[in-house]
């Protein structure tokens, strides 16, 4: 389905990417609702309507089914129970349920995943101290626990690296689901998304190389300082999984290059992400141009990388020094209008394009000291 400009996009979710969505439709031409229960939302700065409700609210999710001409999601957490009232309501959301029902639990993903025969580490899963004892058994050490919902930035995931790590983890375990997978021994980690059009085709960004600190994306480097013919194969593993899975829609998935060789998926989720920032301005279209375009129906083509570029997560700790920085004419700050600047909470980023990858570099880690 073709949507015109001047026609509601409604958007589930309020954050920092739901508002970089919101700007992507104005300047193309769209107008936007926000389905968000905080009224001080940074999307609600951007959007032409703020429903400030709960994302489960029926009367809501009603309103937008009727009055909006496409729907979408930037956060994966949307209950299926939402995407029923929509549906049954007449609103047309092409992503669906099914990424939300994959991406949300990490088994059925990783599963989902190897029955396209493409790897990720080696996994079990496990319900209680019995399954665990017997899944370290398997898996042995190093490897990590992650809790099978829930959890990001890495939070809800424990590194066993000893019989001692085992045990103390032992004595903390809930009677839930989890997943225990073994450590992938990696020369660096990778990220790549892609979004397929509800015409069929597919966009495929650049392969893109990521560093993070506690658990927290600090750096994205693009283009990875990978051989070309490794960020070949990354993207064709990318379009396989999308089309593979039957996505619509933005998907990212993170990857591990192991020092084996081999490309091992580590996560993935179906709307934008924060090691894509850098499209803003290092593409000829960026991620959130991409996915509006996909789901209002036009052809897509893989977007260029047009500059080398450096993206720098500004969390809470980091706000007051950035912005007492004396940026230069390469460096574009976006800050998102969240408020309180708590530790280690992703309050903005930092965009560096040039030709010398390795001082863009160099500069993001001096600002970040």
């Amino acid at each position: 389905m073709l949507i015109e400009k001047g026609e509601y996009i409604a958007v589930l979710g309020g954050g920092q990417l739901g508002k970089m969505l919101c700007e992507s439709a104005k300047r193309q031409g769209y107008k936007t609702m926000v389905l968000e229960p905080l009224k001080s939302a940074c999307a609600a700065l951007e959007a032409d309507m703020h429903l400030v409700k709960p994302y489960d609210d029926k009367e809501s999710l009603v309103y937008i089914a009727k009055n909006s001409s496409v729907i979408t999601y930037e956060f994966e957490n949307v209950s299926s129970e939402a995407i029923d009232i929509l549906e049954e309501n007449g609103g047309y959301i092409p992503q669906g349920r099914r990424p939300l029902y994959i991406s949300q639990h990490r088994f059925r993903e990783k599963s989902s995943i190897n029955n396209l025969g493409i790897k990720t580490a080696e996994f079990r899963q496990v319900f209680d101290k019995e399954s665990f004892e017997k899944a370290v058994k398997e898996i042995g050490y190093p490897s990590i626990l992650k809790t099978s919902m829930g959890g990001y930035d890495g939070k809800g995931q424990w590194v066993l690296r000893s019989e001692d790590d085992f045990k103390k983890v032992s004595e903390i375990l809930e009677e839930r689901e989890y997943i225990l997978e073994k450590m992938v021994d990696f020369k660096c980690e990778l990220s790549c998304i892609a979004v397929k059009s509800t015409d069929g085709s597919i966009g495929v960004f650049p392969v893109v190389e990521n560093i993070h600190k506690n658990g927290i994306l600090h750096i994205t480097i693009a283009p990875a300082r990978i051989e070309k013919e490794v960020q070949e194969r990354v993207k064709e593993i990318t379009k396989k999984i999308i089309k593979g899975l039957d996505f619509v829609g933005p998907l990212a998935i993170e990857y591990f290059y192991g020092k084996d060789g081999e490309i091992y998926v580590n996560e993935m989720a179906p709307r934008p992400h924060n090691s894509a920032h850098y499209t803003m301005d290092g593409c000829d279209k960026s991620q959130f141009d991409l996915q509006i375009e996909g789901l209002c129906g036009k052809h897509l083509e893989d977007p260029k990388l047009i500059k080398n570029s450096v993206m720098l997560n500004i969390l809470g700790q980091d706000v007051e020094r950035i912005e007492k920085a004396e940026l230069k004419e390469n460096e574009k700050l976006y800050m998102y209008g969240k408020g309180e600047a708590k530790k280690d909470r992703k309050m903005g980023h930092l965009n560096l394009v040039g030709e010398d990858l390795e001082k863009l570099i160099k500069r993001a880690e001096e600002l970040a000291k």
